[in-house]
């Protein structure tokens, strides 16, 4: 289904617009001593980032990692520079829901069926969501590669679960009405135990919807409106979307590549695709990775592309692993060392550009991918 100009537009300011939001992480930017007591958002091996009352604030302690979960509750006595926040004493409190009791089971069961740390933080990261396993070191070979959103689960994760679930179910129950049934409880289970961050709710939503619309419909599926249908839910069910900044480069990511993506043909599609939709992606995200990160990495859709089989193979072995099949061990560590090893050689300064150079040449990319990604049509409506 071509979209109409007037649809194309609005979608062109939508994405602006999730671009160029900037929810308000903290009321005051200022310093001070003080006490702040809020919940867990995300857990890393530098730290954690605690919402409270008064906006989110990055509290710095690794002490954090080993003990805490996406969820869990901290009062945080220290000193605050800005966002962050230098703890001189903090109290921990667990959370006690099921699905947290889930999670640490799952961390407990990672310690004891997978020794390398680097192995074992890849698999926690990639299956459970559990950035607070993954070493230092290792993170900061993603993060100056361009390649840090494949250990942040979104899209990517929750669609090989799915395809992965749907598969197993039809396997098993055959390709009737229960299975999707099945795999659509599967995904959704997988999102609430990975800890229901925004950008795994948008891609939970939007391939149940898929799975759905297979059972009961069939045909082409028009993606802008699953998009718009995961974006009205998440706003619905999970206020603040639009300001937590994971949920904006998921949803613009996606948008982007409803506008612009391409199915590229031929004997090398299996690698010009990804690169395609890397390229579509990084483009489309610059002005929100350059103001989250100052900059971002012109190398990070090749390196993406390349960390694809790596990834897939470090989930699988992972997943096996973790049941108790202890012996993958033997091709597990050696993989994720090989992948991180790689991912160094892609390391570099991140790309920063300023507004007044960023945005003009940033409208002429994205009119340069929709010339590209429709020009088939183009070229048939004006030869």
């Amino acid at each position: 289904m071509e979209l109409s100009n007037r649809i194309i537009a609005f979608l062109f300011a939508a994405l602006s617009a999730l671009l160029l939001f900037r929810g308000q992480e903290t009321a005051d930017q200022g310093k001070e001593h003080g006490i702040w007591r809020g919940e867990l958002t995300t857990v890393t091996a530098k730290g954690g980032m605690l919402s409270t009352e008064n906006g989110n604030f990055w509290v710095s302690d690794r002490s954090l990692a080993p003990l805490s979960l996406r969820g869990d509750s901290l009062l945080v006595i220290g000193y605050r520079s800005a966002m962050f926040i230098s703890p001189f004493s903090i109290r921990l409190k667990t959370s006690g829901s099921f699905f947290s009791s889930v999670r640490r089971r799952y961390r407990e069961r990672l310690f004891a069926t997978i020794s390398d740390p680097v192995a074992r933080g890849l698999t926690g990261g990639l299956i459970m969501g559990l950035r607070g396993l993954i070493p230092e070191n290792t993170a900061h070979a993603f993060k100056c590669s361009g390649t840090s959103h494949l250990l942040a689960l979104s899209g990517l994760h929750t669609g090989i679960i799915a395809l992965v679930l749907l598969f197993a179910a039809r396997f098993i129950f055959g390709k009737g009405i229960f299975s999707g049934l099945v795999a659509v409880l599967g995904i959704v289970l997988f999102v609430t135990l990975s800890g229901g961050r925004a950008s795994t709710v948008r891609a939970g939503i939007m391939a149940s919807f898929v799975v759905l619309w297979m059972i009961f419909r069939g045909g082409k599926l028009h993606l802008l409106t699953v998009w718009w249908t995961a974006l009205l839910l998440s706003l619905i069910f999970l206020p603040g979307t639009l300001e937590d900044r994971g949920a904006q480069m998921s949803y613009g990511a996606v948008l982007s590549l409803i506008i612009f993506g391409r199915n590229i043909k031929g004997r090398h599609s299996a690698f010009f695709s990804p690169l395609y939709a890397g390229v579509v992606v990084t483009v489309s995200l610059a002005p929100l990775m350059i103001s989250i990160y100052n900059g971002f990495s012109w190398l990070g859709p090749i390196a993406t592309v390349v960390s694809l089989p790596f990834m897939l193979t470090v989930m699988a072995m992972g997943v096996l692993s973790s049941l108790g099949i202890t012996w993958m061990n033997v091709l597990l560590e050696p993989v994720s060392h090989l992948w991180v090893t790689i991912l160094e050689l892609f390391n570099h300064p991140p790309v920063s550009i300023p507004q007044y150079v960023l945005y003009p040449l940033w409208g002429v990319f994205l009119l340069s991918l929709r010339v590209f990604s429709r020009w088939n049509g183009f070229n048939k409506r004006f030869r």
